[in-house]
């Protein structure tokens, strides 16, 4: 292999590098829909948009009651998120969530040191 062909080679891997490290994952991980399903529960539908496979991502959420006040946070993990994958999940809600009637996302991360930090 020619000196320029390695330099080309090694030019396209370092810029594949940067752009995969440079995604946002917060952009690319859809939530479409997070409801409550039956007490104690909720039903989760996301989509990654993703152009690379992640080996967690993390949804950290935060319950409300009817009055809008809120109840408690919440952290949910999709593991071996790939492009395309859409995820239909049910979750149990944390202790203090109990009467919630929505949720919401607050943060989407791949860094675990930040999701469950509480």
């Amino acid at each position: 292999m020619s000196l320029a062909k390695l330099k080309y080679l090694l030019l396209v891997i370092a810029m594949a590098a940067a752009r995969a490290k440079a995604e946002d994952v917060s952009q690319c991980f859809a939530v479409r829909s997070m409801v409550k399903s039956e007490d104690g529960r909720y039903l989760v539908d996301a989509v990654s948009r993703c152009s690379r496979e992640y080996e967690a991502v993390y949804v950290m959420v935060s319950f409300f009651d009817h009055r809008g006040r809120h109840l408690d946070n919440g952290v949910w993990a999709i593991y071996w998120c790939r492009p395309g994958r859409r995820e239909i999940h049910e979750f149990q809600i944390p202790p203090g969530a109990d009467g919630f009637t929505h949720v919401v996302t607050r943060r989407i991360t791949t860094d675990s040191t930040i999701a469950l930090k509480r």
